[in-house]
């Protein structure tokens, strides 16, 4: 006469069958995902003296940049990447800032030492301060709560 098996020892043996598997499976792809060992040489290949300026020419402040009222959906192109340093200048900007509330009355800009860049009114006023981005050229900080984004223009 054989003993009397319960349904639950089977269910409990398949689960474990199940965990286990998805573990090693995480193990594996953890493995696979993580960094090489420390002592471990990576293959390195310098770069032609060319590309190296090329990467730097690149990397540097973009010819002009777009801004962008996410509220909205407006987005005007700023025709210089360079905003003056300290006093604020006239700010190059396209037609199509009217028609955003917030970007229509920018008229002058600025850079501040501490990176920020400040947009400005007709009369020298505050209208939009920025910071540097991340993933983007300049983020919105100023007021709290506008939707504005600065990133690089093509074309």
């Amino acid at each position: 006469m054989e003993p009397k098996r319960s349904k639950g020892f089977g269910l409990m043996n398949f689960t474990a069958a199940v965990l286990g598997t998805a573990f090693a499976a995480l193990m594996l792809t953890a493995k696979l995902q993580a960094a090489p060992e420390i002592g471990s040489e990576l293959p390195v290949t310098p770069l032609p003296a060319e590309a190296k300026v090329e990467a730097a020419a690149s990397a540097s402040t973009p010819a002009a940049m777009r801004v962008i009222d996410l509220r909205s959906g407006a987005s005007c192109k700023i025709a210089s990447a360079e905003p003056t340093k300290g006093a604020l200048a006239p700010l190059p900007t396209t037609p199509e800032c009217a028609q955003s509330a917030e970007l229509r009355r920018i008229s002058q800009w600025r850079t501040t030492q501490d990176g920020m860049l400040v947009l400005a009114d007709d009369t020298g006023r505050t209208v939009l301060r920025f910071i540097p981005g991340d993933g983007v050229l300049y983020e919105s900080v100023y007021p709290t709560n506008s939707v504005v984004t600065i990133v690089p223009a093509r074309g």
